[in-house]
């Protein structure tokens, strides 16, 4: 668990949105960027309580890894980083791609989970985290 091997795509965040065979092929293609950011995803979701995998599955879905960006920002310039947060919530001296984004970012992503879980305590993971 935790690594960027087989097997490490978050499914159950996921396989109902857009197929896991799918998912699998972008972030098995994706892995070769993943792996730069290893480290940091690692520590970001160890202090968070995270599965790494998670990270990079949101990592590989939102911007291929960083492959779809124009020095972090999508196309439309409205969303920023690795993990794609809205122009509202970016703070301009994070670089896109550092560990302390990656951090802000996760961050987010369980605020955002835990809002979910308490006005859903009765809810599965699997389906708190759709």
């Amino acid at each position: 668990s935790g690594g960027f091997g087989q097997g490490c795509v978050c499914k159950s965040a996921f396989s109902y949105a857009a197929g896991y065979a799918m998912i699998r092929r972008t972030a098995e293609a994706d892995l070769p960027r993943l792996r730069r950011y290893e480290i940091p995803i690692k520590r970001v979701a160890s202090n968070l309580c995270l599965e790494p995998a998670l990270i990079g599955a949101i990592m590989s879905q939102e911007s291929r890894v960083g492959l779809l960006l124009d020095n972090g920002w999508d196309r439309a310039r409205q969303k920023y980083g690795l993990m794609q947060i809205s122009r509202q919530q970016v703070q301009p001296s994070v670089t896109w791609d550092s560990e302390e984004h990656i951090n802000q970012c996760a961050n987010i992503l369980v605020l955002s989970i835990n809002e979910v879980r308490a006005r859903h305590p009765t809810w599965s993971w699997d389906r708190q985290l759709r």
